[in-house]
């Protein structure tokens, strides 16, 4: 049974508007009603995004899972056929000196497990959000949010987890030190023996 004090229930609150909020001000940028339509009714928003949006901190994208295979090929195929609103990114090369030797023309944003748009939404399309969710290396990147519904699923691990910023792994995959490195560049902290895996429940 989770507990949450009045408090934390006031910060859960907001950041679920901040969510709403933000990702509704992303999707206006691009005006695509028939992806938005196609998210509403079959994704979920999920990852780093939340604890940013916690945080009052700049988000660098919008994780958007898809919470069913069909939804999965429908969207993935509406995106990129249509081949409009993907953000384009530049090709470059190292000199000798190291800096950056443009290599010619922008290409699309899309790899082999995701897609970009040009408002930082980025579709993942690797599997299903239920799948995905198990190759998740932290805890505080697994709070979803559901666009249908407008619910915030949240344990309380996962909260402590993103207030107190203490990356806590969630024991399912193999954790990458450069990972490790990122957040506690961004002040995040981890304890050195973390031996203990979570349990689903947990999680």
């Amino acid at each position: 049974y989770i507990m949450f004090s009045e408090q934390d229930k006031i910060k859960i609150l907001k950041l679920k508007s901040n969510i709403a909020s933000y990702y509704n001000l992303q999707m206006k940028k691009i005006g695509d009603r028939q992806l938005e339509s196609l998210f509403y009714s079959n994704c979920v928003i999920s990852g780093g995004c939340i604890s940013s949006l916690f945080h009052d901190e700049a988000v660098k994208d919008i994780d958007v899972y898809p919470t069913s295979t069909k939804a999965l090929t429908l969207i993935k195929d509406y995106i990129v056929n249509s081949n409009k609103n993907i953000k384009s990114v530049e090709s470059y090369e190292l000199d000798e000196d190291g800096n950056k030797v443009n290599k010619g023309n922008p290409h699309p944003l899309i790899t082999q497990n995701a897609v970009t748009l040009t408002n930082d939404v980025q579709f993942i399309y690797m599997d299903t959000w239920e799948n995905c969710k198990k190759k998740f290396d932290f805890i505080h990147c697994m709070p979803h949010y559901d666009l249908a519904t407008q619910k915030l699923y949240i344990s309380e691990a996962q909260y402590n987890s993103i207030k107190n910023k203490a990356l806590k792994p969630t024991g399912l995959v193999e954790i990458k030190e450069k990972r490790v490195e990122k957040y506690q560049k961004r002040g995040w902290s981890i304890e050195k023996q973390l031996t203990t895996p979570f349990s689903w429940s947990e999680l």
